[in-house]
């Protein structure tokens, strides 16, 4: 895969939304579902303005409501996943590092189904996606 490219986008709406509920979350948490989504975003190397949508609702759940905040911390996730979407090996073992934090299992279940979602968003799960999912699922004993 090649790198990570940067989004310049913001404020866009759709219809359909990710359901976020982060009550109960550490910011040590959000950032880590954060990172998780943003290498789910890149796994197959498509990005769609539906994923951007998503990553959007995240940011208001968090707290970020201005643009240039939203851009600051997209664009240092996006720094750090960056090394790990070289590989799908690198992606999940990232992603194991990722899930760690999660040890209650309503937090386990909504990370897993905000991942799914921002993965199967695009109705094609390629082998990237499929593997990370695999893996995430086990982890999470889903």
């Amino acid at each position: 895969m090649a790198g990570l490219a940067v989004s310049n986008q913001s404020n866009i709406c759709y219809a359909y939304a990710m359901d976020i509920d982060l009550t109960g979350f550490s910011t040590f948490q959000q950032k880590a579902l954060f990172d998780l989504l943003i290498l789910a975003m890149y796994a197959d190397g498509h990005l769609t303005t539906f994923k951007d949508a998503q990553l959007q609702q995240l940011f208001e759940a968090m707290g970020f409501i201005e643009g240039p905040d939203r851009q600051r911390e997209f664009d240092a996730s996006v720094a750090r996943m960056q090394p790990a979407a070289q590989s799908v090996w690198k992606a999940r073992d990232q992603a194991m590092l990722l899930a760690e934090p999660f040890t209650d299992r309503k937090h386990r279940k909504h990370v897993f189904a905000a991942i799914e979602q921002m993965m199967t968003a695009d109705n094609h799960v390629s082998s990237w996606e499929n593997t990370l999912l695999m893996e995430l699922r086990m982890k999470f004993r889903l």
